[in-house]
């Protein structure tokens, strides 16, 4: 692997693979926001006895509507998905206590048992979105889009990576306009970054940006795609990283705090040090007019004083990427 593939690795790793204890955290932040808003379940929550029986029953043409069966075993899927979170916030407890020092053998058998509840819940929510996903006669619910990019993040979480990227494909084939498509998607890229097949996350972040995706989605393609291409190393790939980072900066900046905020701010910096490296100091002035008036001429000014720096007698060029 190349350095430049490596150091990739590293960068992207944190949007597209967060540790364990990193995950947790997201997790249970979330699910503590859900909670304090009252609707941590989407549906309407497990009754006792039954929201851990197991994988919902299939649907069977002719027992009851398909709307119905379908909004039925969506709930129970999604009852399963909450309880999921919660054991994630309880094991983010944990690890915040055992990064303070203060976990014991106690603690440790809770985690264990907290991990192995939270294996079985996982394999009984990806039963039940399958059972939704997989009913010849619920092809058509409204519901299916969703169960399907829940059921490959499930299968992810779970460590099937083939099973993921099989029902993240499926999805992106049978239901091309849904809302879902773009993040089936730029959850294609990530795998295809991560397993180190770059033309491929370079693909599959195009048609993310093809769909009718959010600014924030934009952005994460638009990352993922910018190292897939310095990864690449081919001819005209880092002007086309550096366009695919403009592109980032061209949309604004996010809010305050959220993952895209920390990539606006890896994208200008990046950006500043490719072109430095790379760029046309003809064109520059040109270039950076097409990333807005906002942060346009500041890029520009930081580029130029990075030139300048550079052309002083006696000084080594810094390390690029």
């Amino acid at each position: 692997m190349s350095r430049v593939l490596e150091s990739a690795a590293r960068v992207a790793g944190r949007f597209t693979e967060p540790r364990r204890a990193a995950a947790r955290r997201l997790a249970a932040l979330a699910a503590l926001a859900l909670a304090s808003a009252g609707c941590i379940a989407r549906g309407a929550p497990a009754r006792a006895g039954h929201g851990d029986a197991g994988a919902a029953a299939p649907a069977r043409p002719g027992h009851g509507d398909a709307g119905a069966a379908a909004e039925r075993l969506f709930r129970e899927a999604e009852s399963l998905e909450s309880r999921r979170r919660a054991i994630g916030v309880q094991l983010f407890v944990l690890d915040e206590a055992a990064e303070a020092g203060a976990a014991g053998e106690r603690a440790e058998a809770r985690r264990a048992a907290l991990e192995a509840e939270a294996a079985r819940v996982l394999s009984r929510t990806v039963a039940a979105y399958a059972a939704l996903v997989d009913a010849p006669a619920l092809r058509a619910a409204e519901q299916r889009p969703s169960a399907l990019l829940k059921l490959a993040q499930a299968l992810q979480d779970g460590g099937d990576l083939r099973g993921a990227e099989a029902r993240l494909r499926q999805l992106a084939l049978e239901h091309p306009a849904s809302r879902e498509a773009p993040e089936a998607h730029l959850a294609l890229a990530n795998l295809a970054f991560a397993a180190g097949r770059l033309d491929e996350a370079v693909d599959a972040c195009d048609d993310a940006l093809r769909g009718a995706a959010g600014a924030a989605l934009r952005k994460r393609a638009l990352y993922v795609k910018s190292w897939s291409l310095r990864g690449l190393g081919r001819g005209g790939a880092v002007e086309e990283a550096m366009e695919a980072l403009r592109a980032i900066v061209q949309l604004g900046p996010a809010r305050a705090g959220s993952p895209e905020a920390t990539i606006d701010e890896a994208a200008e910096r990046e950006l500043v040090e490719l072109y430095a490296a790379h760029g046309d100091p003809a064109r520059a002035r040109a270039f950076f007019a097409g990333a807005g008036e906002r942060a346009g001429p500041r890029l520009l000014g930081e580029v130029e004083a990075r030139a300048a720096w550079r052309r002083r007698p006696g000084t080594l060029d810094r390390p690029t990427l």
